[in-house]
Order: structure tokens, then C-alpha cells, then sequence
């Protein structure tokens, strides 16, 4: 075992195990819309690579409320543009998270935000804006144009680097509702040892989570998840 896992193993540690929900409605949306979160096929996608196991996770934290959600907030709809970093290769399909989040809350608006204004769009009940989610002012500028308070969730799957995440994150805080949970994707097992020292000392509750796949490296499918004490 590495030395940032080490670190992260020296706190109290809840482990669970779980079969596969093959029905699982997240993940049905993920192979509709084209996003990496989950999927059921293990053919057809846009992507080259393993999908996520987010959305097993997810169901278990919003199945029982996804019908009262009413405001849902992600930076990074998953740019084409190959020359930027983060990007889904040029066969990605922008904004397919964001679609996932508008069939499986029916009754939230779901607001996106991403660097590449080539990809912005509006559909029912999904506004998107610019933002660069390292720079403070550029996420004051985004939050003034959206105009909402009290978001029910909020996901970083944005730059995927620990100084972009904190800014995001030290930036956009005050907008999640006070029973809300912020959720940061693909951190590194390193960047979880840099996120658990950030928000050590700090008022919040944090949990550390690695989702095992079998036969994947654990690489990038960790999440951090930060609730409101």
C-alpha cells in the first residue's frame, strides 16, 4: 500500500461491499446520455476507458429523495476539445452528466459550468455558464450570473488537479444548502491525502471514499464528500 493510502488508513475507516444494482437508474442514464459516471454496457460508449462506479454510490445517497431535489450544480460539462486539459477526447459528448441529472431529479434545475464556452447549451431545466474554477473571481462572476442560493448538490468533475478542486470548493461552499452535499470526482489516491490535510481542523463532515472496480487500478475513481457539520 502507498503512503498517501497509508495516511488516509490512519483515520477510523468504513468499509462496505456491495453486489452491482444491474437495474440501477443512474447508470441506465449514463448509458443513454454518454456519461463516464457508471454504466450497465460494457460496449457503446463514447469513452475508451472503464467507466466510473459514481453513480452505485450515488443511487445509495439519492434514490430515497431524487424526487425533492430541486437544485443541482456541476463545474465541468465534459469538453471535446482535445487541446484542453480534462478533456473527453474529441468523441465526448458534452453535457451528458448534466442530462443524467435532469431525468433522474425530475424535479430540480440542473446548472453547468465549464471553461470551454464552445460547449455551453440550454435545454429544459439545464442553464450552463462559464467559469475557470481557479480563478476566485471568475466563480464570483459565474455565481452572480446563475442568481440561485441552496443548492441540494454540488459536483466537481471539473480540472481534476487538488489546487483546482480547493479553489472551487473555498469559492462555491456557501452555495450549498445546509442538508446539501458537495461531492469532488476523480481524485487521485495522492490528492485525497492533500484534501484529507485541507479539511483537517476544519467544520465540516468529510468522507474519504475509494470505489474498487474489479480488475481496474484504483487511479482516479476516489471521491471526496463534504456535508455541512
Amino acid at each position: 500500500m502507498d503512503q498517501p493510502l497509508l495516511r488516509l488508513a490512519s483515520e477510523n475507516v468504513i468499509v462496505t461491499f456491495h453486489d452491482k444494482n444491474r437495474r440501477c437508474l443512474l447508470s441506465q442514464l449514463c448509458d443513454v446520455h454518454g456519461s463516464d459516471k457508471g454504466a450497465l454496457q460494457k460496449t457503446g460508449h463514447p469513452y475508451s476507458w472503464p467507466a466510473h462506479s459514481y453513480t452505485d454510490y450515488y443511487a445509495r445517497l439519492f434514490n430515497h429523495c431524487r424526487l425533492s431535489m430541486k437544485k443541482v450544480f456541476e463545474c465541468g460539462l465534459g469538453t471535446n476539445n482535445p487541446d484542453l486539459p480534462s478533456n473527453m477526447t474529441s468523441s465526448g459528448k458534452p453535457g451528458a452528466s448534466l442530462r443524467v441529472w435532469r431525468d433522474y431529479f425530475p424535479n430540480a434545475l440542473i446548472v453547468g459550468a465549464d471553461i470551454d464556452r464552445q460547449i455551453l447549451f440550454e435545454e429544459d431545466r439545464i442553464r450552463t455558464y462559464y467559469v475557470d474554477q481557479t480563478d476566485p473571481k471568475a466563480i464570483a462572476d459565474f455565481w452572480s450570473k446563475v442568481g440561485q442560493d441552496d443548492f441540494d448538490f454540488i459536483v466537481d468533475d471539473g480540472l481534476h488537479t487538488f489546487a483546482a478542486g480547493k479553489c472551487l470548493f473555498e469559492n462555491s461552499i456557501h452555495k450549498l444548502s445546509q442538508h446539501g452535499i458537495y461531492i469532488i470526482e476523480d481524485v487521485t489516491v495522492e490528492d485525497l491525502a492533500l484534501y484529507q490535510g485541507f479539511f483537517k481542523g476544519r467544520d465540516y463532515s468529510v468522507d474519504y471514499v475509494n470505489l474498487y472496480r474489479p480488475d481496474v487500478p484504483l487511479a482516479d475513481n476516489n471521491l471526496v464528500v463534504i456535508r455541512h457539520p
